[in-house]
């Protein structure tokens, strides 16, 4: 019982029959001997009336000792009907004996209660211990999970770390690659710059001009001859095959405002519409003294302008008669071998 419930029970019975206690194991005593009391009570009545109702001569205290001590009403009867002499009441304890064995039983139940508390005071202190150590492993436990979170946030640190420096590694080939591309690209830019310084040394020494050579009329032999030798306007090109060509090729080069261009081979009439429209003069490369130079072809610039100005130049009606007369060639061979 808590101590709340045994002055509870104590303090009922004191109001009620007048009954002083002085101090705490009274009061332990008293509420002992009340709930004892409590638990027997259904068995205590049960005595009174069987008593009555068998008409028993015997003392009702008796038979309730024996009950409380274990045994059954019946065999608690018979027990004192054996031991009664015959002719007297059957009274086998007296008042004092009684009396005396009540102090025997609430002396046994405050050991029995002493023995509780001592028991309770144990629990109690180990219960203390339990709820230490829970908080000590409740401390570890948070301090555990704040090294595993430590050690994930590490280990993510770690993996963007090593994402990172495979980024950067990529990121360094990538520029080692595009620095050997602009490195090569320097270095035709130098060997180019030092042909244009070779070229010019060599315009300036002989009176030369140096015939860009455009190796194939297309988009793409274009590109390459405005990437290597910067064509511009003003310039003499040197077309080495002009087939593949037509307007929008001509328009292009037309454009770019050459001042002449050389021809090796025959054009497509759609190409020369165009620099006839744009005033270039196309000039066939037979009409042309060409020198060619560390392979690069030259000219005298005095001798391209006498033969545009003696109409040296390639029209576009020429160049029909020119077909013409190739085809009727041709056809008066097949006819001397037929």
């Amino acid at each position: 019982m808590g101590s709340e419930e045994k002055h509870k029970l104590a303090q009922a019975y004191v109001e009620r029959y007048g009954i002083k206690v002085e101090n705490a194991h009274e009061i332990d005593a008293l509420a002992a001997a009340i709930k004892a009391y409590q638990h027997y009570k259904n068995k205590l009545e049960q005595v009174d009336e069987r008593l009555k109702r068998a008409n028993e001569d015997l003392f009702p205290d008796d038979v309730k000792d024996l009950v409380i001590r274990g045994y059954s009403i019946t065999r608690a009867i018979k027990t004192l009907k054996e031991l009664r002499v015959p002719g007297e009441p059957a009274v086998i304890l007296s008042a004092s004996n009684r009396e005396e064995r009540m102090r025997e039983i609430i002396e046994e139940l405050t050991n029995k209660l002493m023995l509780e508390r001592e028991k309770v005071m144990r629990l109690r202190a180990v219960n203390r211990e339990l709820q230490l150590k829970i908080r000590d492993l409740e401390v570890e436990i948070k301090g555990l999970r704040e090294a595993l979170e430590k050690s994930r946030s590490e280990q993510i640190a770690q993996i963007r770390r090593e994402r990172e420096y495979q980024r950067l590694v990529e990121e360094i080939n990538s520029l080692r690659n595009r620095i050997s591309e602009l490195e090569a690209q320097i270095e035709i830019y130098k060997r180019t710059i030092n042909q244009l310084q070779q070229i010019g040394d060599l315009e300036s020494r002989e009176g030369l001009t140096l015939l860009k050579p455009i190796e194939a009329f297309t988009r793409e032999g274009l590109d390459k001859a405005f990437r290597l030798y910067g064509i511009k306007v003003g310039d003499i090109v040197f077309i080495l095959d002009p087939s593949g060509g037509g307007r929008t090729t001509a328009e292009r080069l037309a454009k770019r405002g050459v001042r002449a261009i050389i021809l090796r081979g025959l054009m497509a009439h759609e190409a020369l519409e165009v620099f006839e429209r744009y005033h270039v003069p196309v000039i066939p490369a037979d009409k042309v003294s060409i020198r060619w130079i560390d392979g690069l072809p030259y000219a005298n610039p005095n001798e391209i302008k006498r033969i545009i100005k003696e109409g040296g130049i390639v029209k576009q009606s020429s160049e029909h008669e020119m077909l013409r007369a190739i085809l009727e060639e041709h056809l008066r061979e097949i006819k001397e071998q037929k």
